[in-house]
């Protein structure tokens, strides 16, 4: 079939013939094929996987039915093994999903994986994978499909996108230097997701050599994608990044000169949060709800908190929360229904839906929300206010909050009280480290405080506090009086911030105050080398008003090669002691960091900032 020239109609007749010949010869084998898939995807999750015992079983048994003399015996036979690997196949499908239908490389294209003396291996492969966030992955294909996953690729996240794994698997169909040409959302240069795709396939020595990356979907989705060319083994190609020459083009898909994945520092451990989780509308209040149940029992205020939201930060002129939530804490339920009026309402509204739910404890304490942050709670307890942020958001931004509330999920809170600690935050310098090292929604930031905070090396130069400490509270206040006087939330004060066409005296004080916070950061960190060059740039995520484009890419590269740095002190200090377990770390592989000199050359430190000779030598 693979040499076969088609030349007339009897050509063609002949080569359908001959491929009929084959699919007629190859069916019992995909009907064994179905059921080695059917038996992995039955004992993936659990303890024991398929092993070479089992396929020697399943050989036996597939042997027996093929070499049946009677074939009316062999037919029943080969149906029974063919219903049983569908059952098997389809176990735990989620409703209303199709039937599931394995692709088996080998056979669709034994010319590639069986010929003897054939290339192992794809030349090239070309396509548009699907994706599926990670978290619906088993909403959508089942729970059997996604541990399927963690049984083919260990070291991958359960909050990596499907697109991840069709990287990974095109990958290793590939041959030596065969070529990848894959598009994907712009999330695959992400968090979880690049983690368990590009940095995976990067460790095997997969090379990088062409990226077009984040951009706006031509069709009516709202969607970013990213378009990446990649080599099975390293290569003396020309890189290309969106179009201009590199030397390098990092998983990140940037061309950053200091390579390597960041650590999670124990001196950031337990300063950053999410908020509560609470699975359940009927825990909400309004306002006037509120305040006619603490009018009928004043002690109904003890479990009647106000509840501050991602849209309340962002929207709200003083961060006010616009809602109240009743809270029965870690209590048992006979303590709980001493409110009787709050317990009405939770058992009325949350306790039916609760039963309806998957995780057996959200049912069995059905009056605690579902996830109730105690560490939150308890550490900010110490404080008098503290940052949020929105975990999704067009002008990432923090305000200080008081700590009497009750945090949504939609939050990140920081336990930060000092106004030092904010401008450091809410600097340029921190707000690109949180995008670069955290996911994106369409064209707004996210902020993942395990990648974005966890990581991120804050200035140790105790003098400096003090003249951060006030730059950061006059910006602080001005941006409140703007607010104030406008009459407008943090994102429209934001807009006009980032507007080239607003020239407002007020917003113009603002971008000045944030030159200056910037400036301070910069000094902090003892970079009076580096010039930020604040202007209107273009980012991924728009217009901005913020540093250049160079000096984003040396500030990454800095911050990277700090976060190293740091991370060895830390480990030669035992923090990361497991015995201890402080300061856990990233898994991941991390190469060797890169690190400018006095003189500008960058060197690979093979031992994080040791002096062997042996690891040291020019980047490019």
């Amino acid at each position: 079939l693979e040499s076969f020239t088609v030349n007339d109609i009897q050509d063609l007749a002949r080569k359908e013939a001959l491929q009929a010949e084959a699919e007629a010869l190859t069916s019992n084998i995909k009907i064994a094929a179905d059921y080695l898939i059917g038996e992995a995807l039955a004992q993936a999750g659990k303890t024991g996987n398929l092993k070479g015992e089992d396929l020697g079983v399943l050989s036996v048994l597939v042997t027996d039915a093929l070499e049946e003399p009677d074939e009316q015996q062999r037919e029943n036979k080969l149906r029974q093994i063919r219903e049983k690997a569908q059952r098997m196949l389809n176990a735990g499908k989620p409703e209303g999903q199709p039937p599931r239908e394995p692709f088996h490389w080998a056979l669709e294209f034994p010319e590639v994986f069986l010929e003897e003396g054939a290339p192992n291996g794809f030349s090239a492969i070309v396509g548009n994978p699907p994706f599926i966030g990670g978290r619906r992955i088993r909403e959508i294909l089942g729970d059997a499909y996604r541990d399927g996953f963690y049984i083919l690729y260990p070291d991958s996240s359960g909050n990596a996108d499907l697109c991840a794994f069709f990287f990974l698997r095109g990958y290793q169909n590939l041959k030596h230097f065969g070529n990848l040409g894959l598009l994907a959302t712009n999330t695959i240069s992400q968090g979880d997701t690049r983690q368990t795709g590009l940095d995976q396939i990067d460790h095997l020595d997969g090379e990088i050599y062409n990226a077009i990356n984040d951009r706006s979907w031509p069709g009516q989705a709202a969607v970013s994608v990213s378009l990446i060319n990649i080599s099975k083994g390293k290569t003396q190609l020309f890189k290309h990044l969106d179009g201009q020459k590199v030397n390098y083009v990092s998983t990140y898909l940037d061309s950053r000169r200091v390579v390597g994945e960041p650590y999670r520092l124990a001196t950031n451990q337990d300063k950053s949060f999410q908020g509560s989780v609470l699975v359940g509308m009927g825990f909400f209040l309004t306002q006037s709800e509120a305040e006619i149940l603490i009018q009928k029992n004043p002690k109904n205020k003890e479990v009647i908190l106000p509840h501050l939201s991602g849209e309340d930060l962002n929207r709200s002129l003083t961060q006010s929360p616009s809602r109240w939530v009743i809270n029965f804490f870690d209590w048992p339920l006979e303590k709980a229904e001493l409110y009787e009026e709050p317990m009405s309402i939770v058992r009325e509204k949350v306790f039916p839906m609760r039963q309806k739910v998957r995780r057996e404890a959200h049912k069995k304490y059905w009056w605690h929300y579902g996830d109730k942050r105690p560490a939150l709670y308890e550490k900010i307890s110490e404080l008098s206010r503290v940052l949020p942020i929105s975990s999704v958001s067009k002008h990432p931004a923090f305000c200080f909050v008081d700590t009497h509330l009750i945090f949504d999920h939609n939050l990140t809170i920081l336990a930060l009280s000092e106004w030092h600690e904010f401008a450091v935050v809410q600097s340029s310098i921190h707000l690109l480290w949180a995008a670069h090292h955290s996911s994106t929604l369409e064209t707004r930031m996210g902020y993942r405080p395990r990648d974005a905070f966890d990581t991120f090396v804050f200035p140790n130069d105790s003098l400096a506090e003090s003249s951060l400490g006030k730059v950061g509270e006059r910006y602080h206040t001005h941006r409140q009086t703007i607010m104030q006087t406008r009459q407008e939330g943090l994102t429209k004060t934001y807009n006009h911030f980032h507007d080239p066409t607003c020239i407002d005296p007020d917003i113009q004080t603002l971008r000045h105050l944030h030159i200056q916070m910037d400036t301070a950061v910069a000094a902090a960190y003892g970079w009076h080398d580096l010039p930020l060059n604040h202007d209107f740039h273009d980012t991924k995520q728009g217009l901005r008003f913020t540093i250049s484009e160079a000096a984003r890419r040396e500030v990454l590269d800095r911050l990277l090669a700090l976060n190293h740095h740091r991370y060895a002190e830390e480990v030669a200090q035992g923090l990361h002691d497991k015995k201890k377990a402080k300061g856990k770390s990233k898994k991941t592989k991390s190469k060797p960091a890169l690190v400018a000199d006095p003189s500008g050359k960058y060197t690979t430190q093979g031992n994080l900032f040791g002096d062997d000779p042996a690891t040291q030598g020019e980047l490019f």
